[in-house]
């Protein structure tokens, strides 16, 4: 590599840990739920301290630089750490952004580290065991004996975001939210591809940019969804249920009516007083983990629509065998809750009012005025019976 190439080369990284320093920067708190936050923001700096030790290495292996070989051992630690951290945290990102319960329990959490742990555990003991990799004397990198399962064991998280993204591709009902997980999807797709071409490069890798593109990709993601998605609990919010209910409303009829339904959590402030604010969030996030449950029986739209007031919607299908009972959806959200509320200190209910739209003639704020009044007929009612 000649000197021009090689100062390119360096440009092009330089770019990169820029672009991730302005990306980190403008990934605020409110960009996402906490979980999404915390393991983006760990792919970003992993993939920095990637990009310092492939620069630093890559000048080394053109004789740019000279490096003590305990300095160069520790370069390649941390290469090494850095580029199986960041597939460990793309998966994690995954699963906070897809909800996936299986890893979301506390023994789930437990089960997603193992392999990250036995990463970490190998690599950073490698400069004593020197089973994972070792230096020859003129500085090169050699693979040993367990460099092939570390990396498998990386792989593993890629191969899990590829079933995750190509399942909920599949399962989702909106078409923003089947391109944002073909769109991880491909990003593991690419990752794969310049794995393979970074094997013809014998002394400079070309995986950095791979790993910069799904940073590139998830940050789109984020900022696209945060336009119609609530930042908690990951649901359609009400800019997006204005936009969704007014087109469905302007095709209603007698035979085709639009239930409309809006829920309040019961005893919310309670919760939030007793339990504290994090607690609170975290019953509001199981509150629509039960409404999309819920509303996927029905094919139908669901939403935050403020606080702790919900909002959902569905038609019934005259050629499906599908219960057109407007209770049966309360009822179905009532058993989801009971279930969501086991092992907590707090039992989760929502008192819920509809309103059948037939008219198309009639504004969505209408139809919102009528669903209000009969939840806050219900919730009078629910008072009376308690007192």
């Amino acid at each position: 590599m000649n000197n021009d190439v090689l100062s390119a080369f360096g440009i092009f990284q330089i770019t990169f840990l820029l672009l991730d320093i302005y990306i980190l920067a403008r990934t605020g708190r409110d960009i996402a739920r906490m979980g999404e936050h915390i393991w983006f923001c760990a792919l970003i700096i992993t993939h920095m301290q990637y990009l310092v030790c492939n620069t630093i290495w890559t000048f080394h292996e053109y004789d740019r630089i000279v490096l003590p070989q305990n300095v160069l051992m520790a370069v390649c630690t941390i290469s090494l750490w850095s580029v199986t951290n960041c597939a460990t945290s793309f998966f994690l990102f995954v699963v906070e952004k897809r909800m996936v319960r299986i890893f979301l329990t506390p023994a789930g959490r437990v089960v997603r580290q193992i392999p990250a742990f036995i990463i970490t555990v190998l690599i950073v003991l490698n400069p004593w065991t020197r089973q994972v990799f070792t230096l020859s004397e003129e500085g090169y990198f050699v693979h040993e004996v367990l460099y092939l399962p570390t990396i498998a064991l990386a792989a593993i998280y890629l191969l899990s975001v590829s079933v995750v993204a190509g399942a909920s591709a599949v399962r989702t009902h909106t078409a923003f939210r089947r391109q944002a997980n073909a769109a991880l999807f491909g990003s593991v797709l690419l990752i794969i591809l310049y794995i393979v071409v970074d094997g013809f490069f014998q002394k400079a890798s070309i995986l950095p940019a791979a790993v910069f593109a799904v940073i590139v990709v998830i940050f789109i993601i984020m900022q696209e969804s945060n336009i119609n998605s609530d930042a908690l609990t990951g649901m359609n919010n009400r800019r997006k249920a204005d936009e969704y209910l007014s087109e469905q409303l302007m095709h209603v009829s007698a035979a085709h009516p639009l239930y409309l339904y809006m829920g309040d959590l019961n005893g919310f402030k309670k919760i939030n007083d007793a339990y504290g604010h994090i607690e609170g969030d975290n019953a509001l996030i199981l509150c629509s983990v039960a409404l999309k449950r819920t509303i996927a029986k029905y094919s139908g739209f669901t939403a935050r629509f403020g606080g702790d007031e919900f909002l959902m919607a569905w038609q019934p299908d005259r050629t499906a065998d599908m219960d057109s009972d407007p209770e049966a959806l309360i009822r179905d959200l009532s058993d989801l809750l009971t279930e969501a509320s086991k092992g907590k200190p707090y039992q989760l209910a929502m008192t819920v009012g509809y309103c059948v739209c037939k008219d198309p003639g009639v504004t969505l704020n209408e139809c919102i005025k009528e669903a209000d009044k009969m939840l806050y007929e219900r919730k009078a009612a629910l008072r009376v019976g308690r007192n």
